[in-house]
């Protein structure tokens, strides 16, 4: 059994994420995803995903402003897909270890986010390199602090 480590604390809005260690068969459940047929990237972020273990349900839809208008997606932390996990929001390329150690934790914060489409985050693997980026979690209000940052 595969068991990962992944050490940070992250305050947002008072509530601290801890340190977590979590066998991730145990944690990767069901998600939907919701994002726009056009968009190659997101089918690579759900491949992703359910390498990782999760059951995703792909919905494709042509209006993805008002899915991020019903979830409450603040615009600034905004990406190209949207997707909802046992109740927490989950915004563009996000990689499965972050969402498997929120899933692990259950902090009180709405989801996490990696803003816009940052090169080498998954789905967004180019042959030309990476750029370091920042997953966000952030609350219902909209105020996000820093939740793991990838390089």
């Amino acid at each position: 059994m595969l068991t990962l480590l992944i050490a940070a604390v992250v305050f947002v809005s008072g509530v601290a994420v801890p340190d977590v260690a979590y066998s991730a068969e145990a944690i990767a459940g069901e998600m939907t995803v919701y994002r726009d047929p056009s968009c190659g990237c997101c089918g690579k972020w759900i491949e992703h995903m359910a390498a990782a273990g999760f059951t995703v349900r792909d919905e494709v839809t042509d209006d993805m402003t008002a899915i991020k208008t019903q979830y409450g997606v603040p615009e600034e932390l905004s990406s190209c897909h949207t997707a909802i996990a046992n109740g927490y929001l989950i915004e563009g390329h996000v990689p499965a270890a972050d969402v498997q150690r929120l899933l692990t934790a259950e902090p009180n914060v709405a989801g996490l986010t990696a803003p816009g489409m940052p090169i080498g985050s998954p789905g967004m693997e180019m042959a030309e390199g990476s750029e370091p980026y920042t997953v966000f979690a952030f609350t219902d209000d909209g105020a996000a602090a820093a939740f793991a940052n990838h390089d």
